[in-house]
């Protein structure tokens, strides 16, 4: 025992490295070992992560998307099917036909920016006093945002109680708000020639056909009415025969009366289309004295007190014009 006590005593410093390189060498075991599983728990926490954000991700986008298609890019129509009062058009369409009812043309404005004065005045001296039951029958039209409309209504007439079904065609455009309003087509041949491809169709030659048999029944149930919608031709323009006027002047009469200009048009000195016989013009909406009228399509008029001849297609009575000028004279499918 001595001997062993003795022993440690000589070795003690060389058993006390030992023990310290023993303990050094643990100490930098477990810290590897914490090191390792550190980096460890990152790596598996990294690739975890792409997985957790990725996934919202992905979840957020196809609403968002699904929003811009539907509210934004999609057209509220599609296809040739009419549809039956969508709910913008048919706001719109209600909107003008107050408007024109209560005389607001603050508002007739707006919803057709193209009304000049003449139009406007039409409308307000206009024969029929209300429109009531308005529905829609509506297609999409050749750009998005766009429509083709049929407004079927009532229309009360002055002094005549039955009222009268009628049909009128607009083509409808969408603003930089979002709002519809009533497009000037004149003159755009694609849009004219789609809007007539439109009412060539079964649906909608279906469509005027049920409203022409509306009027036809409401005519047959009112004679006033019926004598009234007598004057009136499929164009809006007076029926004319046995050499008559919508007065009941007959032309070899002699007897005047005030006639106005549907369209710019020629005065000429004697009936005919000689280049060297024109005297003047009249334009849209300048009025002129009629004397008479021939059988072959003149119109004898007063220019500045001298005997002048325009064609007669490019005239009409004021009552003509307003009917024709309006589009509101029960024609079903006229193109306002």
């Amino acid at each position: 025992m001595e001997n062993f006590k003795e022993w440690i005593s000589d070795n003690l410093r060389y058993i006390l490295l030992g023990l310290g390189l023993i303990l050094v060498l643990a100490v930098a075991i477990v810290g590897i070992r914490a090191i390792s599983n550190i980096a460890t728990g990152r790596s598996s926490g990294s690739s975890g992560t792409p997985a957790q954000t990725e996934a919202p991700q992905t979840e957020s986008a196809a609403p968002s998307d699904v929003i811009v298609q539907d509210e934004t890019d999609a057209p509220a129509q599609t296809g040739s099917t009419l549809v039956h009062n969508d709910a913008k058009v048919l706001t719109t369409m209600t909107a003008y036909y107050e408007a024109r009812t209560n005389g607001d043309t603050e508002t007739l404005r707006k919803l057709n920016p193209s009304m000049d004065d003449q139009e406007e005045a039409n409308i307000l001296n206009s024969y029929v006093e209300s429109y009531s039951d308005v529905s829609t029958y509506s297609r999409e039209g050749l750009t998005p945002g766009s429509y083709v409309v049929y407004v079927s209504y009532k229309g009360k007439v002055r002094d005549i109680d039955t009222l009268v079904p009628s049909l009128n065609e607009y083509y409808l455009m969408t603003d930089e708000t979002g709002g519809l309003y009533i497009a000037d087509t004149e003159g755009d041949t694609q849009v004219e020639a789609f809007c007539t491809e439109a009412q060539n169709s079964a649906e909608v030659q279906n469509l005027i056909s049920s409203v022409n048999n509306e009027l036809d029944a409401a005519k047959e149930a009112d004679p006033a009415l019926k004598e009234f919608m007598g004057q009136y031709d499929g164009s809006g323009a007076s029926q004319n025969s046995g050499g008559e006027t919508e007065s009941g002047e007959t032309s070899d009469e002699g007897e005047s009366t005030e006639i106005v200009a549907l369209d710019s048009c020629n005065v000429r000195s004697t009936p005919t289309t000689e280049e060297d016989n024109i005297i003047g013009s009249l334009y849209v909406g300048e009025t002129a004295v009629k004397l008479g009228e021939t059988d072959d399509g003149w119109t004898q008029i007063d220019y500045n007190g001298e005997t002048a001849y325009v064609s007669s297609d490019f005239v009409a009575t004021p009552e003509e014009a307003e009917a024709q000028n309006e589009a509101d004279y029960f024609a079903p499918g006229a193109v306002e």
